[in-house]
Parts: structure tokens; sequence; C-alpha cells
């Protein structure tokens, strides 16, 4: 089919903030999915790459489609392809580490439901997002893309997995023996885990280990109360100290505690930073951390920076200040050592050798850190989110103002965020004060002037 011609059938629309994404094959349908393959690599010649590109996928049943197509298209554009498998994101980046290449494909959606697929980029072992490459690739599509007439690129597959659980491993370093359960939701992960477990000195029990391609075996979000039910269950059952649960990419993780109650992000990236960081090294949270962290790093002589929220962007804020650590509250921790990247698994690795060298439980540990009140994310139904954003600055003008993302405001005793999803067409809202009487009021008086704008609870 003529280049231009298929063109026509481009959907931006999958161009989200931090990588590609849609329903397949609705949205992210095989004509846009061909497109950003070619234009990635471009992309890549474009900026004097394009010898070796890294292709990895999900456990979704339609991953395997999509590869096909992107396979055919990098080869058609003259680059080798090193395939390496149904493997979790944080492999994959090991792997792009390890095999050099000037850039890699990872098909998958994330935590998104199984109607869903999309694409991250990378160039090296940075994430592309709209800042760093995407809208490049983009505009090189709609630019119209030149015929190539160079030799094909050629293929082959290596398997990273040994390599990268001795990889993990080599930087977990435990003390006594702890009782933990792993729930991998039937993703990538289960192909991983059993290969570092095996390697630990831990009681362990795994929930959902066999790939799932349709991920029908809980919800992927481990967010949802419903993905974390069985997790929670398997802990006041069997008395263990923490369980670990992962989204289907395994880049992802939630935290349950002793009593199997979900440890916000914020308060493990407190913990980790409490146990690994000294004085003046630099920490990245998403601007929606609490400012318990903020208190942590004020104390211990340590710097904190705000970042957009967005895996990527806190991976680019990481780079460019050689931070230590990182972590968003979806879920996301970041690692100097991990190549200034997100992986579940070294965060859990991490929480279990603070838990192992101490005798206090995970609860008690993250007590400290409790002592603001906070909503979490609060989603939004609305119409023109620009229009409900500036308005709701002006009634706070008030108050300490900033746009890193969407609106921030705060005072002396509590704060506000709203911004516009990345994600999904929602607005939300996070709320955090010093007391519980000072974050009732806000949240009903912020709340009462968003429905009064036509706002309703997602």
């Amino acid at each position: 089919m003529d280049v231009k011609l298929k063109l026509k059938a481009l959907n931006p629309k999958v161009f989200k903030a931090y990588d590609i994404r849609g329903l397949y094959p609705q949205e992210l349908d095989h004509n846009t999915v061909e497109l950003i393959a070619s234009g990635f690599v471009e992309y890549l010649h474009s900026h004097d790459k394009g010898n070796l590109c890294l292709l990895g996928e999900d456990v979704r049943y339609t991953s395997p489609e999509i590869r096909e197509m992107v396979k055919s298209k990098v080869l058609e554009r003259g680059l080798d392809v090193l395939e390496v498998g149904v493997v979790d994101v944080p492999l994959f980046l090991f792997a792009l580490n390890q095999s050099e290449a000037d850039g890699g494909i990872m098909i998958t959606a994330s935590h998104n439901s199984i109607q869903y697929n999309g694409l991250k980029l990378y160039e090296g072992t940075r994430a592309l997002s709209e800042r760093t490459g995407l809208k490049d690739i983009k505009n090189i599509i709609e630019a119209g893309l030149k015929p190539y007439a160079g030799p094909r690129g050629g293929r082959r597959f290596e398997d990273f997995g040994k390599n990268y659980a001795e990889f993990v491993v080599s930087h977990a370093s435990l003390g006594r023996k702890i009782n933990a359960i792993f729930d991998t939701g039937g993703g990538t992960m289960g192909l991983i885990l059993p290969k570092v477990l095996e390697k630990l000195n831990l009681k362990s029990e795994c929930l959902f280990l066999k790939p799932d391609p349709r991920l029908s075996v809980r919800k992927p979000d481990p967010l949802s109360q419903s993905a974390q039910a069985k997790a929670r269950e398997e802990v006041l059952k069997t008395k263990a100290e923490v369980a670990f649960i992962f989204d289907p990419d395994g880049d992802r993780l939630v935290v349950l505690d002793e009593k199997g109650e979900a440890a916000r992000a914020d308060a493990i990236l407190w913990l980790l930073a409490s146990n690994f960081a000294k004085p003046g090294d630099t920490l990245v949270a998403d601007l929606r951390a609490s400012r318990a962290l903020k208190d942590e790093a004020e104390d211990k002589g340590m710097r904190l920076l705000k970042s957009r929220v967005g895996r990527s962007f806190i991976q680019e804020l990481m780079r460019e200040e050689d931070a230590l650590l990182g972590g968003e509250l979806s879920g996301h921790f970041f690692f100097k050592e991990f190549f200034y990247s997100d992986s579940a698994l070294w965060a859990a690795l991490k929480v279990l050798e603070i838990l192992s060298r101490s005798e206090a439980a995970l609860s008690e540990l993250l007590k400290p850190f409790r002592r603001y009140f906070q909503s979490g994310d609060i989603n939004l139904i609305a119409a023109r989110h620009d229009l409900i954003i500036s308005e709701l600055s002006e009634k706070y003008k008030d108050g300490a103002r900033n746009y890193l993302d969407g609106l921030t405001v705060e005072y002396p005793f509590w704060w506000f965020n709203l911004r516009q999803s990345n994600t999904e067409d929602l607005l939300r809202l996070v709320i955090e004060a010093r007391s519980k009487e000072i974050f009732h009021e806000k949240k009903d008086e912020l709340l009462a002037f968003l429905f009064g704008k036509g706002a309703k609870i997602d």
C-alpha cells in the first residue's frame, strides 16, 4: 500500500505523554503500528543511530501479532532486530544495556485491561516521552516517510533471563529469612521470578505465576482493591510479613504489610531513602508525594526534586540530576544502579533487605511516615479541563502556585494538585493536610467547587 495512503490512517490519539497506547485494534490499528515502527527507525537514523533494535513483548495474546508487524517494518528499513521474547520491562531494560542496542520497542499496555495494547520506545535505555522523542517520531511520520532502498536488516534471538536474575540477586543482601508472598497476576514477572527466588534465602509463596495471555486471573492494575484481594488473604492466612503485587509487565509494584494493608508508593520510597540514601544524595518523586518525604530529605541533608507525573519524566530527571532513587505514586520505583530506570523486582528485593535486617514489622517501620492525611488520586469526569484548572487557580491565588503538572497550590498546613491524566480523559485531584480536620474541610471545599463546575466522581 502507498505510504501516503497509509498516512491517512495514522491515529494520533495513541501518542500519550510517555508511551504509545490505545484500544487494539480499534485505536492502535495495524497501519498506525506499522507507521510508528517505521517512524521510530527514521528517528534513530536522524540521531546517527540505527544498527540494532531490541524487540520484546508482554504476555497479552495480541502482542505476538503486533510484534510481527513491528519486526517487519524495522527489518524493511535496514535495522537488525534482536528479539528477547516475552519479558518484563525491567528485563528488557537490562537487555538494552547488555546488548548496547541503539534502541528498543517493548510491546505492552502496562496495567491497562486486555482490550488495550501499546509500545514503549527507547533510545538506548532512555524511555522516550513527548519531551524526548515521541513528538519527533509523530512529526517524521506526518512529514511523509521516505522510501528505503538499502539492505534489509537481520534478525536473531537471545535469552537474557539467566544473566538478569544473577544481576538482580547480586544487588540483594538479605539477613534473616523472611516469609513473603509474590503475586505476578499472570504477567511476565512469573517467567523470571522463580529464577530469582531460588537464589534467595526466603520462605515464599507465588500467586498467579503461570502467564495468562488474557489477563483474566485478576485485575491487571495492582492499585485496584480487587487485584490485592488474594495476596491480602494469603498474608493473613499464612502470617506472611509482606506481599508484593506486580502489574502485567513487571514495572509497577504494590506492597502489602503484615496486616494486608497496602503501603503507598511514596511511603515505600521514604523507606528506601531512609535506609539507602545519605546526605548529599538526590531523590526524585512525582509532585503528588507526601510532605513526609520532603521532611525526611531535609532532616537528612538530601535533595528532593519534584517531577511531572509519568515514569519517563521521572527517569529523565533522574538522569539529568544523577539521582539515587526515584518514585511515582502509581508504583514505579527508580534506581541509579538500575540504569536510572524502574524495576518492581529491584524495589521488592530492597524492601526485603530492609525487613531482613530489622525485627520490626513493616507497618511499624512505615509508622513515622504516616504524619499527614492524604486523599490519593480522586478521579473526576469533567468537560473543559483547562478552564476548570484556570478558575481553580484564581480561587486559590493566595497560595503558592506552580504549574509543573496541572495546578499545585501550597499552604503552610495543606496543599492540593489538580491535573489532567496522561492516559485517560480524567482530571485527578490530590489533597494533603497536617490534620484530619483540615483535610476533610479542604476536601469538601475543593469538591464542592469542582462539582459546581460540572465535575463528577468517576
